[in-house]
């Protein structure tokens, strides 16, 4: 019987002026799967991969435009509003939150967005 494979998809892909990144899930290590415990530690954790995976193409939180967030639980809306903004101050992406029944891995917090790179 074969390996099973690892998710078959980028982590970002650069279309045009955009930059869209896949669903960041907050793991620390990929083998244990350890994630941070509480979901501030969880969201922060996932924003900031998603600043050094935009990085990688020159870009900041800056210039994040959209963000998907999925949560596993809806009474963490508050908590994940805090960190936010936080994290992108007075820079105000657009932003769907969705409550969903699970995530990969046990999960709390699964963040996908799309940056815009300015010419």
């Amino acid at each position: 019987m074969s390996k099973p494979r690892a998710g078959h998809y980028s982590p970002s892909i650069k279309a045009g002026s955009l930059v869209f990144t896949s669903g960041v899930l907050p793991i620390i290590n990929r083998e244990t799967k350890e994630t941070p415990n509480s979901i501030e530690e969880q969201c922060l954790f996932v924003l900031t991969k998603i600043e050094e995976i935009v990085g990688e193409y020159g870009l900041s939180r800056k210039d994040i435009v959209k963000t998907t967030v999925f949560i596993s639980n809806g009474d963490d809306w508050a908590a994940v509003n805090e960190i936010y903004y936080q994290f992108f101050g007075d820079h105000k992406p657009t932003r769907s939150i969705i409550p969903v029944s699970e995530l990969h891995y046990g999960c709390k917090i699964e963040i996908e967005a799309i940056a815009l790179m300015r010419n």
